[in-house]
């Protein structure tokens, strides 16, 4: 009974110098950008660059009007390289990598970018990703998951897209502990701060995590992320309820919304066959909302400074 006491104790000295770190860390970055620590400060961010043409034309006109100010893409998808093109001609531009671990389309698949033969466990027998984060749950190995991730970032890199911080399709990359560990290394590793709320926090023990590898002081959680779900009809009345809701909530420390712009053209229809939630449809009216005038003045009214994870990055590794 003693020793588990003492366990206890120490646990509990553990965890709370960990959450004391990070709420300093929140406040730092806050004062860093130049902000009061009440701020509400916000990352409009647009996810799945790269997967289709019509996606990557809607968010580069997002990003051409400022409707969004961050974005990532994914590295194995067939358009990954226009927006290589894209961002040498606007290197100012915030884009990270949508770290990518799934392919859940119908009839357009990918897979990684490392060797088949050295990410067996994430791969289906067909060679593509797992449409489901469960598969990756149930399948994903450590060291395979790791040395995809590293590819996918390096081959950004070796193609003139350097990116602002890191990501996550469908949350795979959460999916458990050790995939979460190695999504944390790479962050490390390449100086890339990434993208993780606050819900994470309970796992951050020495069970579960190994804090041997990874610099905590360079973890900083955002405070809500936001995104559109599929429990309402795709439409555009039901749309802007929602994102007014999401304005209206926006708390004092870092907060992402997450959003999907796409064209509801024949292409992004063709790929989003059978599958209306962020679908073509979807990622129409997402880019409907952030170009109007409503949603606009919204945001101006409650106060709410935009920035972006290439501000966090310099504040966190320069």
């Amino acid at each position: 009974m003693k020793n588990f006491s003492i366990f206890f104790f120490k646990s509990f000295i553990c965890i709370f110098f960990l959450i004391n770190t990070i709420h300093s860390q929140e406040n730092n970055i806050l004062e860093k950008l130049g902000f009061e620590k009440d701020s509400k400060l916000l990352i409009i961010h647009n996810d799945d660059i790269g997967m289709s043409q019509s996606v990557n034309s809607a968010s580069f006109d997002a990003f051409d009007k400022g409707y969004i100010n961050s974005g990532s893409v994914m590295v194995p998808c067939p358009w990954f390289l226009e927006v290589v093109q894209y961002s040498k001609k606007n290197p100012n531009l915030d884009i990270g990598i949508h770290l990518t671990l799934t392919s859940e389309w119908k009839n357009y698949k990918w897979g990684g970018v490392s060797s088949s033969d050295k990410i067996k466990s994430i791969l289906d027998d067909k060679g593509h990703f797992y449409p489901e984060v469960s598969y990756v749950q149930k399948n994903a190995k450590y060291n395979e998951v790791k040395n995809e991730l590293e590819a996918q970032i390096n081959y950004s890199l070796s193609n003139g897209l350097i990116p602002t911080h890191l990501d996550t399709h469908m949350g795979a990359v959460r999916a458990t502990p050790k995939t979460l560990q190695a999504y944390l290394e790479v962050g490390n590793k390449f100086q890339l701060p990434v993208q993780i709320s606050e819900d994470y926090k309970s796992i951050l023990d020495n069970k579960l995590i190994d804090f041997t590898r990874i610099d905590k002081s360079k973890i900083l959680f955002v405070k809500k992320i936001y995104g559109k779900q599929d429990d309402t009809p795709i439409n555009y009345e039901e749309w802007m309820i929602f994102y007014k809701k999401v304005l209206d909530d926006i708390k004092p420390g870092l907060n992402v919304l997450l959003v999907h712009v796409g064209y509801d053209n024949d292409e992004l229809k063709a790929i989003t066959v059978d599958h209306p939630h962020w679908g073509s449809k979807w990622r129409e009216l997402d880019f409907k909302i952030l170009e109007s005038e409503e949603f606009r003045k919204r945001l101006r009214n409650r106060n709410i400074e935009l920035v972006t994870w290439n501000q966090i990055k310099k504040v966190l590794y320069d």
